[in-house]
Parts: structure tokens; C-alpha cells; sequence
């Protein structure tokens, strides 16, 4: 591609993202799903990969309209916090939108969280109501009594009677009125849920939402890439993965095609039988084996995330269709975006130009902007970001200055404007005065063909300060007799300066995880007390 044509793909994506800006922006979410419901009533809406249950737009616009009426009657006022523990069913988006029409506030709550982090989320976010999940009892029984942040009287159980708690979630909305209105007085900038973070790197923080931020996103996710109507929602719906997805969804007359579980081994599959035509694919998907059957394929282009630039080429000839990569985070929405159109960023690791409604800067610890080609802190600046952490106001006094919001995140920008993105500011390994990024160390580690996933940890010594330990995920097939440490330590002197090499390797067979799918690095270093043992030591050429 001439740089003309570079150009020209630049000028025209800046030109899209301007006409999405003087777009109308509807009232609030209980709108758009009147407007999707008139454009699209006897489309399919939602089908769940697990058991097919299916609905079109009008079945599921009636039963938001009966949830809403439901959660009337059982008391839940505008701006009341309710907090959704289900898993990726309708009734968690039923109830989600039901939720937006009385302009109450959701809450979602992570179905794999303990006993403890639940308490922690009612308590935190002042929840007053529980919609919870049959099979997710268990963890609730746990925090029975009178300290209980949730009563029984205040809990509404989806799937089936429980004994104990008399409100069913099922028989409520069956016996309620199918034309409850909406309420017209909820606005724009009215808080809408109150989302906690991954918590990838720390405790999560309940980011405060408004009905703005998520028609933002809906609207400017909607926009991307090429239009597309069988849409593969495999991330949860208690994290902002799935919910824009289905955002999209009601701006586009799009079908989402529901599964419970994200499944790499099952991927295929599902983008197959369901015919799928948008998906996110990760490194991990490069990695599988390729095979006749992706022919049967239909995408019409992928969303990714962090794809290793050494995969990107061969998984888009695999695909048969455009990856284009996105950056965007809880607090800010989207925010970056590679246009479809943009060829020849395949491969060079960028994540993009700024999206409708965001301006961005890279900026030094002085916080002044650096030029061209220079590191520096990612600012976010724009209307529909997150209107601060709930109840920390400190952490948010820490993470916004003025009108901006410090990413955390490490960028370069090209002469071009295109952004990329270098690791986390904070996800730093201090050894002997040498400032290590994990994140680099994790990119050139995953560059070797028989690893699925790396993550890389300080671990702390009384000589250098800090030591680099890496926890690898191999691939299916491999075990550490084949990748042993040596191999491993091969690789990474042949890219990595030696003050970067790790000291330290642990291999497990599959990474934690937080919902968006990202390594949750705080449950690796709270496994154990001390993070050498069941380690190899590369400096002692040993296992400790």
C-alpha cells in the first residue's frame, strides 16, 4: 500500500468516526430496545449455542417488558443497585434491559467468584437486590445469616424454585404484565450499572456506567469492521465482552449466537454449524493446528485483542477473512481501532486510531505529550467514559487528571497516528535497577511455536531486588519433556537482552483467567507464599 493510500484509509476512518459523532444519541438503553423491537420484531435476536433456546426481537422486548413490570412489583425503585449473578442466559440481557427501563442500576457479579469476593461485590457496590442463579446457591449459602449483605426476602432465584428462598424469578416474570411502559424520565447520563474490572493485575473496582457509555459503545462497535448478522458471543455476560456484543446486536438487526463457555477446542465448530460471520480470535486460535474444515467457514471479519503480530498474517489466511485489532478498557470504552480497510497494519502489532468520542495523548511522568515514535502513558479523554470508581473516590482522584483518564498502559504512536501499545506501566520487574516490562517479556516468549501462554511475575530476591519468573501454558501435545527449561531458555537468549531473561520457570496446564479472558496475574501470585517453589532456577540449574 502507497503511503497515499495510507493516507487515504487514515482520512476516511477519521471521517466515519466524525459522522458517528453527530449522530443522535437515543434517550437511554430501554430506547434503543424500543427501536430495535419496531425495526427488527421477527428477526432472531439471541440463540443459545448449549441448548438452542431462541427469540426473536419482539419475544425478547415482551419479556423485558414483563421483568420490568415484575421488579416494580417486587419493589426495586429507579436508581435502586441490583446486583445479576447469572450465567450467559437470556435472562441475565432480559434483565439487564428490564433493569434500564426502571432506571435502576445492574450489577454484575462474576459467576466463578468465592464465597468472599461475592460478599466483597454486594458490599461494595450496596446491592439491595440479588438475582442469582440456581446453580451459583452454593456460594450464596456460604454467606447465610443475619451479616448477610443480601437478605433472603431481597434474592430472586432464575431456573426453578429453591427451597428457602421464596422468590422465583421464572414464575415473576410469567405472571407479569407484558405492557409495562418504559420510564421515559430516565436520562442519558443517568448510572446505568456499576462494572467491576478484571482485576488482572489488582482488586477490582466497581466503575460507575451510565446509559451514555454503553449507547457509545454499542453504537461505535457497531460501525466497525464490515457489517455482519450472526454475531458469536462466547465471552460472559457479566463482563463488558458480551454485553457490548449484544449492544451491537440492537443497532444492527444482528443475531447473537450465546454460548455459556468460552471453548477454544470447540471454536471451530461453532463458527461452522452456526455459520457465524463476526468473532474475536486470540494467539491461543493461531496456535491450533489448521485443518480442511476452516474452509467451511463464513466470517466476515474478527475482532482481537493483543494477537501476537507473528500470528496474524497465517490465522487471516486460515480464516479467509480481515482481523482487525481493538484497545479499549472498562473505564473508557472503546478506544482504539484499526480500520478494516487497513491492509498493511497486518502483522505490525498496532492497535489502532482513536474511535468516535475519544481523544488520545502519550504523554511522559510530566504528563507532557511526547512526539512521534517516543513512549509514554496512554490519556484518554471524552464524553461516555466511566463517571469514577464507586465509593473510591481516592482511586479515581488517582486515575483521572481533569478531563483525562491514565490508562496505566505503555504507547508509542507512528508518524501515521497509528497506536501500539508496549505493556502495562505498572507491570514492571525492578532487577538490579533495570525497569523489565512483563509484557515484553511475555510477547517475545509467545512467539515461540510450542507455547500457547505466558505470563511473567516478579518474585522477589535479597540480591537483585526482583527476579523475571515466567508460568507457561504449553500447547495440546506438548509437555514439558518436550519444551524443557533449556529449550525455553534457548529461545529467549536469542531475543531478549540478558537482563531481561527470566530466572524463574513454572509450567501449568492452563493460566488463570479473569472474565474478559485476560491472565489474572493476582491469583498466580497468591498461590503460594513463596513463588520459587515447584519452579525451575535457571542461575542454580536446578528445580526448587
Amino acid at each position: 500500500m502507497t503511503g497515499a493510500a495510507r493516507g487515504r484509509v487514515v482520512d476516511e476512518f477519521a471521517a466515519t468516526q466524525a459522522a458517528v459523532e453527530r449522530e443522535a444519541l437515543l434517550p437511554n438503553l430501554g430506547a434503543l430496545l424500543d427501536q430495535a423491537e419496531a425495526r427488527y420484531r421477527a428477526r432472531s435476536l439471541w440463540v443459545s449455542i448449549d441448548d438452542r433456546t431462541s427469540l426473536t426481537y419482539g419475544q425478547f422486548a415482551e419479556q423485558t417488558r414483563r421483568c420490568a413490570a415484575a421488579l416494580t412489583s417486587f419493589g426495586v425503585e429507579p436508581g435502586a443497585h441490583v446486583a445479576v449473578m447469572l450465567p450467559s442466559v437470556p435472562a441475565f440481557a432480559i434483565t439487564w434491559m428490564a433493569l434500564a427501563r426502571r432506571g435502576a442500576v445492574i450489577v454484575p457479579v462474576n459467576t466463578r467468584v468465592t464465597a468472599r469476593e461475592l460478599d466483597h461485590v454486594l458490599r461494595e457496590s450496596g446491592a439491595e437486590v440479588l438475582i442469582i442463579d440456581r446453580e451459583h446457591l452454593e456460594t450464596l449459602r456460604q454467606l447465610d445469616g443475619a451479616a448477610a449483605p443480601v437478605p433472603r426476602e431481597r434474592t430472586i432465584v432464575h431456573g426453578g424454585p429453591a427451597p428457602g428462598y421464596p422468590s422465583d424469578w421464572d414464575a415473576m416474570i410469567e405472571s407479569a404484565s407484558p405492557r409495562a411502559p418504559a420510564n421515559r424520565d430516565v436520562d442519558v447520563d443517568q448510572l446505568a450499572s456499576i462494572q467491576f474490572t478484571s482485576g488482572s493485575t489488582s482488586f477490582p473496582k466497581g466503575c460507575m456506567l451510565s446509559h451514555r457509555y454503553w449507547l457509545v459503545i454499542g453504537s461505535v462497535r457497531s460501525r466497525q469492521g464490515v457489517p455482519a448478522s450472526r454475531l458469536l458471543v462466547d465471552l460472559p455476560f457479566h463482563y463488558m465482552g458480551g454485553q457490548w456484543r449484544f449492544l451491537m446486536a440492537l443497532y444492527t438487526g444482528a443475531t447473537v449466537f450465546v454460548a455459556r463457555q468460552t471453548s477454544l477446542s470447540r471454536l471451530l465448530d461453532r463458527l461452522i454449524d452456526f455459520q457465524i460471520d463476526f468473532c474475536t480470535v486470540t494467539s491461543a486460535l493461531a496456535k491450533l493446528p489448521d485443518e480442511p474444515r476452516y474452509r467451511d467457514t463464513n466470517l466476515r471479519w474478527a475482532l482481537t485483542a493483543g494477537l501476537h503480530k507473528d500470528f496474524h498474517h497465517e490465522l487471516e489466511r486460515r480464516l479467509r477473512a480481515p482481523i482487525r485489532e481493538v484497545y479499549g478498557s472498562t473505564e473508557a470504552g472503546s478506544v482504539l481501532s484499526v480500520p478494516i480497510d487497513a491492509e498493511d497494519t497486518v502483522g505490525s502489532g498496532t492497535c489502532g486510531l482513536p474511535v468516535a468520542f475519544r481523544s488520545c495523548a502519550i504523554v511522559d511522568p510530566d504528563g507532557r505529550e511526547v512526539p512521534a515514535g517516543q513512549s509514554g502513558e496512554l490519556w484518554i479523554s471524552g464524553p461516555a467514559m466511566m463517571q469514577g470508581y464507586y465509593k473510591r473516590p481516592d482511586v479515581t482522584a488517582e486515575t483521572m487528571h481533569g478531563a483525562w483518564f491514565k490508562s496505566g498502559d505503555l504507547f508509542r504512536r507512528d508518524r501515521g497516528g497509528y497506536h501500539f501499545l508496549l505493556g502495562r506501566i505498572k507491570d514492571v520487574i525492578r532487577r538490579s535497577g533495570e525497569n523489565i516490562s512483563a509484557g515484553d517479556v511475555e510477547s517475545t516468549l509467545q512467539g515461540m511455536p510450542q507455547i500457547l501462554e505466558v505470563a511473567a511475575v516478579a518474585v522477589p530476591d535479597a540480591v537483585r531486588g526482583e527476579e523475571v519468573k515466567i508460568y507457561v501454558s504449553l500447547r495440546s501435545g506438548y509437555t514439558a519433556r518436550d519444551v524443557p527449561p533449556a529449550t525455553i531458555m534457548a529461545f529467549s537468549q536469542e531475543r531478549l537482552a540478558k537482563f531481561k531473561l527470566p530466572r524463574y520457570l513454572e509450567y501449568l496446564e492452563q493460566l488463570p483467567k479473569t472474565a474478559s479472558g485476560k491472565i489474572a496475574k493476582q491469583e498466580l501470585r497468591a498461590a503460594k507464599t513463596d513463588l520459587r517453589e515447584s519452579s525451575f532456577d535457571f542461575a542454580e540449574n536446578r528445580w526448587r
